[in-house]
This record gives C-alpha cells, structure tokens and sequence, in this order.
C-alpha cells in the first residue's frame, strides 16, 4: 500500500459489544467475536500501514477493548479518552479532531454509532465508486473508514471536502473459512 503524505484520518466503530445491560452500558464489554474482530484489525491496520500516531478513544469499555485489540499489533501509547466521545454528537466528535494538535499526521478515532458514521457521511465528498456504495450499506461494528484529508491544520478540516479512500469491515479482514450461511 502506498504511502500517503497528508493528514488522514482512522475512523473506527468499536467491535462488538455484549448486549447485556446489568453493569450499564458504559460498561458493557466487547463479545469473544468483537475482541477477535479487534486483534484481526490491528493486524490487518499492520499490514496496510495504517498507524495511527495519535488516538482519541470513548472511555466506555468496549472501545477501550477495541483499542486494546488494536495495542496488539500497532505502537498505540497514551491515548486520548474525551468524556464526549461517549455520547457526543457528530459535531462533538468533528471538534475533538479540530483540537488536535498537528504535529499528528494520522489520527484514529475510535466511538460509536450513529455519531461515528455521521461524521464519515460528514467528511467525505468521494472516494472510489464501490466504497462509496459500501457506505451507503450501513457500519457494522469493527468498521474502520481511511479518509484522506485536504487539510493541513486539523483545525481546518473541513465537510465535504475528504476522500474516503478505504472502508473495511471484519467480512474483509477476519471472515470465516466457510461463510455460516453455506454450512
């Protein structure tokens, strides 16, 4: 995969979670699939050279978890963890990437649906026809979306203005053998 030289963005739904509510959903913790899905995906992010030099992170645990998966095969230190990115708004999540700092080249965020989505439907003006059209397919969890950035300051990305160059979903990077459905 070819180097990019400008500012790009890592965004990421967390994997899958448990449904189950007792401790809160904060707290809620990724299912065996999600934390497979998350390991698969560093090694995938590895592969592609995709690394990220700086990481906002929601705070709720299964994205930590997520964030954990990915620690296995990437450099990931002293990420960010923003109280908003919890149960922050599309626009909330646009800011916490416009107050970064720009000595950061590669920045992954790592939150939630319906926000996280929004923000990718927000950034992208195009990319390639068949990604495009994967987007309009929904976000599963453990999808990661590359956009390539115009900008040179963060502070100044703007909408409409990026290209998503990449979508991947664990289909892509960690699907069984024997797709469930043929068995």
């Amino acid at each position: 995969m070819a180097k990019h030289s400008g500012k790009r963005l890592f965004l990421l739904r967390h994997a899958i979670a448990v449904n189950e509510l007792s401790d809160g959903d904060a707290n809620r913790p990724l299912a065996p699939k999600g934390a497979e899905d998350a390991v698969a995906l560093g090694q995938h992010m590895l592969k592609n050279d995709y690394k990220p030099d700086f990481v906002l992170c929601s705070p709720a645990r299964r994205t930590r978890e997520t964030l954990k998966g990915l620690q296995d095969h990437l450099d990931i230190n002293n990420p960010t963890m923003p109280d908003i990115l919890y149960s922050g708004s599309v626009g909330d999540y646009l800011y916490e990437i416009q107050k970064c700092d720009d000595q950061y080249q590669n920045i992954l965020l790592i939150a939630h649906n319906p926000s996280i989505y929004e923000l990718i439907i927000l950034l992208a003006a195009q990319g390639s026809d068949s990604v495009m059209q994967r987007l309009t397919e929904g976000y599963s969890p453990a999808t990661l979306s590359v956009i390539d950035c115009v900008c040179e300051s963060w502070a100044n990305i703007q909408p409409a203005e990026n290209t998503l160059s990449t979508l991947t979903n664990p289909m892509d990077y960690n699907a069984p053998a024997r797709p469930t459905r043929w068995m």
